[in-house]
């Protein structure tokens, strides 16, 4: 009779944090998707943004090969006040840095969700990261040789078409390059040309993330009934 009380308390004690380790393994399911969802809408964002700095990118070139007198420069002076602008991917990685720090990945127990998350969080940590650290060093050399051969005072009103058409009305030569640059200009286009590659390899790596994301998304809410 003691060995079947005995070996009864241990069954309940087993059932007991079994549904306890149930539980957690869906409040953990929970919130990450919650961060997931985070996650993706930022991915989606971040491809819009940086499609759209290509475009300006190839807008300023299309300038800079023109001779002098045929570039438009207000368009040149706006276009290059967008390149001071800068995007970085904000990880939502609360629920990842728990199950990590906590030893609890062995808690996800559906199909192989731990194992796409380490994956996930990885390229984010590795290829995503290492493609911003050279991205911000381009954007700061771009930035010093902006400086050198434009006037930056009216930059950060490079999106109002108002007051810069009245100071172009004013004072066309405020928007006009710095003469006698042309090594500095040179120098300029081709780290354009360098910022360039670097966004096209970023949207590559990001539009990777947001299908790892998006799939992970579907699993986690089918595997715990989660939306």
């Amino acid at each position: 009779m003691l060995f079947l009380a005995v070996f009864c308390g241990y069954l309940a004690e087993y059932q007991l944090e079994h549904t306890i380790e149930h539980q957690r393994e869906k409040k953990y399911a929970q919130s990450l998707l919650e961060d997931l969802k985070k996650d993706k809408a930022d991915f989606n964002f971040q491809m819009l943004w940086w499609k759209t700095l290509l475009s300006r990118i190839d807008t300023i070139h299309q300038q800079l090969i023109k001779p002098v007198k045929e570039r438009n420069s207000l368009l040149l002076y706006k276009e290059a006040g967008f390149m001071r602008t800068y995007n970085s991917f904000q990880y939502h990685d609360r629920t990842i840095e728990q199950l990590k720090n906590a030893g609890n990945f062995r808690l996800l127990t559906k199909q192989n969700i731990a194992d796409s998350l380490i994956d996930y969080d990885s390229e984010i940590k590795s290829r995503l990261r290492n493609i911003e650290t050279v991205g911000n060093t381009i954007f700061t050399n771009i930035n010093f040789l902006q400086d050198e051969i434009f006037d930056t005072r009216y930059f950060a009103l490079r999106a109002n078409d108002l007051i810069l058409d009245s100071l172009l009305k004013v004072n066309p030569e405020i928007f006009n390059m710095v003469e006698g640059e042309k090594k500095k200009i040179f120098g300029y286009s081709n780290h354009l040309y360098f910022y360039k590659g670097s966004i096209a390899i970023r949207l590559v790596i990001i539009q990777s993330l947001f299908n790892k994301t998006t799939k992970l998304i579907e699993m986690i809410g089918r595997e715990y009934h989660l939306k």
